[in-house]
């Protein structure tokens, strides 16, 4: 469970460095309170998590899947509910058309890794409550 929740958070980081560059071409600029959740929330928080998990295993577990809940609350609201800039369809179509397509890509891939990091977080913390029960 724990390299794989590893290997989700490297994704990630790819995934998120690419969507920020997406974000720069385009522009399409975050407000500067998003910014002070995207950076400890969506690209500290799980790299911190992963590090975590090779000697503190539950509290990187726990850190790990609190960051990606947010961080999915988050980019899933901002683009595929709000009626914002960030919002797929109204980049799907700016230019230039390459980082456009890479900003819809990304913002699926997004929340498609931190669903299955929240998954793997929960599995895990589920599986330790089960073997507690069982040993008391």
């Amino acid at each position: 469970m724990k390299l794989t929740a590893v290997a989700i958070v490297a994704i990630h980081f790819v995934v998120v460095v690419l969507h920020s560059i997406a974000h720069n071409k385009l522009p399409v600029e975050a407000t500067p309170a998003q910014l002070a959740f995207i950076l400890p929330v969506i690209v500290v928080a799980p790299l911190v998590s992963a590090i975590m998990l090779v000697k503190f295993e539950k509290a990187g577990m726990v850190l790990l899947t609190a960051s990606m809940l947010a961080s999915l609350v988050f980019g899933v609201y901002y683009h595929f509910m709000a009626d914002t800039i960030d919002h797929v369809a109204h980049v799907a179509h700016r230019e230039p058309l390459f980082w456009s397509q890479m900003f819809v890509l990304t913002s699926y891939l997004l929340a498609i890794c931190e669903a299955a990091c929240v998954a793997v977080g929960f599995v895990w913390l589920l599986r330790q409550k089960q073997r507690l029960a069982v040993s008391s």
